[in-house]
């Protein structure tokens, strides 16, 4: 579970698995790993688990994005946020993404804000509108009771 930037300052949840900069191992693949070792499987359930807290997360997105009254295509922004399961990693099954389709390079300015620029001047700063990071908390402690009660069966 990866809340960062990529290259173009998209600003992306990354579930399951962290193709993007190699420095972090794969959580399915660390998950599975250890569980192999107690002798259980649990690639369709991880993936499932995934899927669902992926789908609630893009749907919390939309709930609690920034929207502009005033602008042309209001609710654009908030309206762009979707879960796609296991692109970016290839057809690796254990991973999916929460991204937003429509305006990514939105996501990093308005999640730590930006400065306010005037005919060439820094005239002050935007306040940042935190709405990814609750989000991608709480993806990740969903993730951890969900995987717990499937393993566990409770």
């Amino acid at each position: 579970m990866v809340h960062k930037r990529s290259g173009n300052e998209q600003i992306v949840i990354t579930i399951g698995s962290d193709t993007g900069s190699g420095n972090f191992g794969s959580l399915a693949t660390t998950i599975n790993e250890e569980l192999q070792t107690l002798g259980v499987e649990v690639n369709e359930d991880m993936q499932e688990v995934f899927d669902e807290v992926g789908k609630e997360a893009a749907r919390k997105l939309r709930e609690t994005s920034p929207v502009n009254p005033k602008g042309s295509q209001s609710g654009r922004y908030a309206k762009g946020w979707t879960y796609e399961s296991g692109k970016r990693a290839k057809n690796y099954k254990g991973s999916g993404v929460v991204r937003n389709k429509t305006d990514p390079q939105l996501t990093h300015i308005l999640e730590y804000g930006h400065p306010l620029v005037r005919n060439g001047k820094v005239v002050g700063n935007v306040d940042a509108i935190e709405h990814i990071r609750p989000v991608a908390d709480w993806c990740a402690d969903e993730i951890e009771k969900k995987l717990s009660q499937k393993i566990g069966g409770k």
